[in-house]
């Protein structure tokens, strides 16, 4: 998580990163994903530039083609949507 945490920070210094899901409640198996959620004031609005910046979080955290991380991307007004709907969100810091 500390790479993830600085990619993302590189390219989005507003950034706070989250994760929830069944890995953070202790009810993750074999195929389950971590979900972390990123919130910025700087994200874009349209989809395909959220893709690439998916994408450049990837590539600078030198995460392989395949891996288990659900990058979810919202901006402030988004990420009301998740505060008030998931119970458990952990922020996490580049020090993990």
């Amino acid at each position: 998580m500390p790479r993830i945490v600085q990619a993302v920070k590189a390219l989005l210094p507003d950034s706070r990163v989250y994760v929830f899901g069944s890995v953070l409640k202790g009810e993750a198996v074999g195929g389950s994903d971590v979900d972390v959620l990123i919130v910025s004031s700087l994200l874009p609005v349209d989809n395909l530039s959220r893709a690439e910046i998916k994408a450049r979080v990837e590539e600078l955290a030198s995460l392989p083609p395949y891996h288990p991380f659900e990058l979810h991307l919202a901006d402030e007004s988004e990420a009301k949507w998740y505060f008030s709907r998931v119970k458990e969100l952990v922020e996490v810091t580049d020090a993990g």
